[in-house]
């Protein structure tokens, strides 16, 4: 249904075992944890109260599995959207901080504390991360102008994304967090303004823990 605003929810994908262990994933296609996979279907539970008109998703397995479950809840077809896979790492994939510290040194220490103004193995550069999500974001606005859409990604190309949607300063990159399966939501005005109005919201998650808590 057609409105003023153009709403998207950016949503990283589920837990995976790389991720509980701290390792760069990036291209390397990992699938969801049982972990993962219980926080999806808790994703999908809160989206059946949610007005959706499509959903966009990073063509790796682990961001396809956290999708399923909406898509299936809300009866749309999943759209597969290269612009929103995760960073390439290159070489860096199934590393930790610690061992790529210790194997690069200041080259990769250099990069993790300001990767705006760094190169990396892969992709080459955090810019060009940045250029690929926005080229997506304006095919999705001409398609989908007042609609609401959900953009099922990873948390380091979300967070790249957003900085440059909103015209954030890039030491962000450091400074915000996407916890798995939360939701980061912003709406576009016909002006094209953006406006963050909640950022890795993860009440679905919340609300399960305080249940099997209480």
């Amino acid at each position: 249904m057609k409105q003023e605003k153009t709403r998207l929810y950016l949503i990283r994908h589920g837990e995976t075992e790389w991720n509980r262990g701290g390792r760069y994933q990036g291209w390397t296609d990992i699938e969801l944890s049982e972990e993962g996979k219980w926080q999806a279907e808790l994703l999908a539970k809160r989206f059946s109260y949610m007005p959706l008109d499509a959903i966009y998703v990073s063509p790796l397995k682990r961001a396809i599995a956290t999708a399923e479950p909406i898509a299936k809840e809300k009866g749309l077809p999943l759209i597969l959207d290269e612009h929103f896979k995760e960073i390439n790492f290159g070489e860096w994939e199934g590393h930790t901080v610690e061992e790529l510290t210790e194997k690069y040194g200041k080259p990769y220490t250099d990069f993790f504390d300001n990767p705006f103004d760094h190169t990396m193995p892969g992709e080459g550069s955090f810019h060009k991360v940045a250029e690929r999500s926005m080229a997506g974001f304006e095919e999705i606005l001409k398609k989908h102008r007042g609609e609401r859409v959900a953009i099922v990604s990873h948390g380091g190309l979300l967070r790249v994304f957003m900085i440059k949607l909103l015209g954030l300063d890039l030491n962000m990159y450091r400074r915000m967090w996407l916890t798995n399966t939360s939701v980061s939501m912003i709406d576009i005005t016909l002006d094209d303004n953006k406006f963050l109005m909640t950022l890795n919201d993860k009440a679905h998650l919340e609300m399960a823990e305080l249940l099997k808590n209480g």
